[in-house]
């Protein structure tokens, strides 16, 4: 229990997870600006939006705490 306790408060463990959050957000990010507008308007996203709308404000919300997922 402590050993969880100290690992959860940990700056290292925050900032892998930040980054992890970060790659998959990326890659999702990476996915959709390859697709052509007329498929993107097909799924209901505006180009300009993709990144307001996987970035959602609860991430922003979270940079650089200790909530957990």
């Amino acid at each position: 229990v402590l050993m969880n306790k100290l690992l959860n408060n940990s700056w290292t463990v925050r900032w892998l997870r930040y980054l992890n959050t970060w790659r998959a957000h990326r890659r999702i990010v990476k996915e959709l600006n390859a697709l052509d507008d007329k498929t993107l308007r097909d799924i209901g996203i505006n180009r300009c939006d993709i990144d307001t709308l996987i970035w959602l404000e609860f991430d922003k919300e979270r940079r650089g705490t200790n909530a957990k997922q």
